[in-house]
């Protein structure tokens, strides 16, 4: 009996906890957005730290508590599958990845500062992994050729060394490994009580629900999704890649054709990826692993999915 109650438990933390960072993720990234502050994917995955820890925390007391944390980002990757609208694969990738990464930190050291600290500092990292991982994907290893190529021409005249940009390359990442643990500690010092304190959590929800968060509403392919691709192709990081390859395949070689050939390619698998990004849907599957090894996780779906309705 107490198996079960510590079962139905872990599925309401997963549940509760999945919505709750689906919700003040949107929230957040509207506020954000509003601001225009730079880099905010950068704290959006600390939020999603913060939320972890503060879950972690709570499952101790169970005896099968070790994918707590993952579980939740799972939740919440497959809940922003469910969305109606926006970007998909590239948030769900990033949500179940550093919540990976946050369990394994957690699982090594255990539920206690020095492992939330090594748990928040391995999630960390992902948001400067993601990016090359995705481009090298887009473009193959043209894109950092051509990028040393351009860093070797035109570094000298801003009088600065390759050691120079890894140096700052490596103060952002530092930085925000500190933030990260930060968090880690506050977690552990305020758990107990709400997320953020009562009146953020309803000013991020309230965000939330202005943005619209709708799921599982049989809207979540948009009629425009072909033409949003399209413009994702002209995304700032994604025209400077395009540039910096075809530079150096220009000023590299003089077969034009080939040239022309190999840029079509990142373009290609750029509209595919932001295609798929936008329409990735996995809501037929959820259901069907109720009844396998997943039963907790199914079931922290559909809780999270109750919760999110209630709210919307």
């Amino acid at each position: 009996m107490s198996e079960t109650i510590h079962n139905n438990k872990k599925v309401e933390i997963i549940g509760d906890y999945g919505a709750s960072l689906s919700i003040i993720e949107v929230g957040l990234g509207s506020l954000l957005h509003a601001f225009h502050v730079p880099f905010s994917g950068v704290f959006l995955s600390l939020n999603q730290g913060f939320i972890l820890c503060r879950a972690t925390i709570l499952s101790q007391e169970f005896p099968d508590n070790n994918w707590v944390a993952y579980n939740i980002s799972n939740v919440s990757a497959v809940l922003k599958s469910l969305s109606p609208a926006g970007k998909k694969l590239g948030p769900m990738l990033s949500l179940s990845m550093q919540g990976l990464l946050f369990n394994i930190g957690v699982a090594s050291l255990g539920v206690n500062p020095v492992g939330l600290c090594f748990g928040m500092a391995l999630l960390s990292l992902w948001s400067f992994i993601q990016p090359l991982v995705t481009y090298y994907l887009f473009f193959g290893d043209k894109l950092f050729s051509a990028a040393e190529y351009l860093f070797e021409k035109t570094l000298p005249y801003h009088n600065l060394k390759p050691e120079n940009l890894l140096y700052i390359f490596l103060a952002l990442v530092v930085t925000k490994m500190l933030m990260a643990c930060a968090l880690a500690v506050l977690a552990w010092r305020i758990r107990g009580k709400t997320i953020y304190g009562k009146n953020y959590d309803e000013e991020l929800i309230r965000m939330a629900r202005e943005k619209g968060v709708g799921v599982g509403d049989h809207r979540v392919v948009p009629k425009n999704a072909a033409w949003l691709a399209f413009k994702d192709l002209f995304r700032p990081l994604f025209l400077i890649s395009l540039a910096m390859t075809a530079a150096f395949l220009y000023f590299s070689q003089s077969d034009y054709a080939q040239i022309g050939w190999y840029l079509l390619r990142p373009v290609a698998i750029g509209f595919i990826f932001f295609y798929v990004s936008r329409t990735l849907t996995i809501d037929r599957w959820l259901m069907r692993l109720e009844n396998g090894r997943f039963h907790s996780f199914s079931l922290g779906c559909q809780t999270a999915l109750a919760k999110i309705r209630n709210f919307v």
